[in-house]
């Protein structure tokens, strides 16, 4: 009745009972709001792991008096001794299992952080002991025993590289360090200039050539008339000549116009020679075949036994004289 005096109201006494000072709580270890009596013992798995492999530690709290204030997660991060040691993988955490009603277990999932490392350091749990009379002396400190560890180093399987021995050589010299730049495309005014300078070159050479020489076609037409009325001069003697002379004097002064007009170069032209011939410079069909029959009909009246053939020699000055005014009609 006399500790009830000094409470304040609305207050009862074993809430009083269950209350946590601050004074005496150790600084320098992480509390774990724990209020009552416990005891602790810790379990690695495995306890044979390669360097940066994980393992499982994992934190039993068992509750030997009445539980005042159940225990919550202690951060091992804030002691140095594990922080040094380990990783901690929080995303692979299974958090806390509670086996029993007296009984909490924290599982922690840590990774060694070297091949040296070789033993889980004692856990300091650090809890307020009520019982305890005097209330800076209720906080008790329980230490987990260590756990040797054996951390081999991480194995590596080498690949065995087969290549050239010019592939695997080491670039030195200046130009390892020298600043490249992506090739980048020419300006819209570059590829406009270089998209217009063929043609307009082309224009310009075009009206150069009608400006310095003003009657080339004129000169070539003229060229062409003298052929062809040379060509009609030598066959207006023609007539009165034999068959067979009269033909090979029809075929030669032929084919000497066609070497003058089309540029042939055989001295005696066949008639597919012939037709070919006039069909390059642009002449119609209908003509080259007409000369190739003339042709045909030429030699027909030089090789033909016994003059048989006359009346085809006969008809070849007529025949040349209507391929030469075609010829001219188509150019």
């Amino acid at each position: 009745m006399c500790l009830l005096l000094f409470l304040p109201s609305g207050v009862r006494a074993e809430e009083a009972e269950t209350e946590i000072p601050t004074v005496g709580r150790p600084a320098d270890l992480p509390f774990s709001e724990a209020s009552g009596n416990f005891r602790v013992s810790a379990s690695a798995e495995p306890t044979v792991v390669e360097a940066q492999s994980p393992l499982t530690f994992v934190l039993r709290v068992q509750a030997i008096a009445p539980v005042h204030q159940p225990p919550r997660r202690i951060d091992l991060r804030e002691l140095p001794a594990f922080a040094e040691r380990f990783d901690f993988l929080e995303a692979d955490n299974p958090g806390e299992r509670r086996p029993n009603q007296q009984t909490w277990e924290f599982v922690y999932r840590l990774q060694p952080k070297r091949d040296d490392v070789n033993v889980a350091p004692g856990l300091p749990f650090v809890f307020f002991n009520p019982e305890i009379q005097y209330p800076r002396k209720g906080f008790q400190v329980a230490y987990t025993d260590p756990i040797p560890l054996t951390v081999r180093p991480h194995e590596v399987y080498p690949v065995p590289l087969d290549a050239p021995d010019n592939l695997l050589r080491f670039a030195t010299g200046a130009g390892l360090l020298a600043h490249q730049q992506p090739w980048a495309p020419p300006g819209v005014w570059v590829m406009a200039l270089l998209l217009l300078a063929p043609p307009s070159l082309c224009a310009a050479w075009y009206f150069a050539w009608r400006r310095l020489y003003p009657d080339a076609a004129g000169l070539a037409r003229q060229r062409r008339s003298l052929a062809a009325r040379r060509a009609l001069q030598a066959l207006r003697g023609s007539g009165r000549l034999p068959p067979d002379q009269q033909a090979a004097r029809v075929a030669a002064v032929a084919a000497d116009y066609l070497r003058g007009r089309c540029d042939a170069a055989a001295v005696e032209l066949s008639p597919a020679e012939a037709a070919d011939c006039l069909q390059r410079v642009g002449c119609s069909p209908a003509l080259a075949q007409s000369a190739a029959a003339f042709f045909r009909e030429c030699d027909a009246a030089r090789f033909a036994p016994d003059g048989t053939s006359s009346a085809s020699g006969r008809l070849a000055p007529r025949v040349g004289l209507q391929t030469d005014s075609r010829s001219e009609s188509a150019t």
